[in-house]
């Protein structure tokens, strides 16, 4: 699809170093042990607010079904997640971000932001 993942993490770099290739081996993973980066995309903190929101108990199940669980967390376990869709000029077409721990987009919703971007294109 002509289309580079990348994975940026809040931790240690040589977390990311060890654990992305082995995981995750067809994805650049990359971390900074401080949130600057999350901050200057608006990612935001977690809030009381999220840990009463209805698909975090589903989430923490689903994750937990799959084998799942959460380790020693480095870095700021507060900081939220979000997943771009960024072209190579920088533009984002597609921003999610989770308003809870576990609040991840589908995947076909990612599938489909990166297909209209290679369209674009090549149009």
């Amino acid at each position: 699809m002509g289309v580079n993942v990348v994975a940026i993490g809040l931790g240690e770099p040589k977390h990311a170093a060890f654990y992305g290739p082995r995981l995750a081996p067809s994805v650049a993973c990359l971390s900074r042990a401080t949130p600057e980066a999350h901050a200057a995309y608006g990612i935001g903190r977690v809030t009381a607010g999220a840990l009463v929101q209805p698909g975090l108990l589903s989430a923490a199940v689903r994750a937990t079904v799959h084998g799942h669980v959460q380790g020693k967390a480095t870095g700021d376990a507060s900081v939220l997640s979000g997943t771009f869709v960024i072209d190579a000029f920088g533009v984002i077409h597609y921003a999610h971000y989770a308003r809870f721990p576990g609040d991840d987009p589908q995947i076909a919703d990612l599938l489909r932001a990166a297909q209209a971007l290679q369209v674009e294109v090549t149009a």
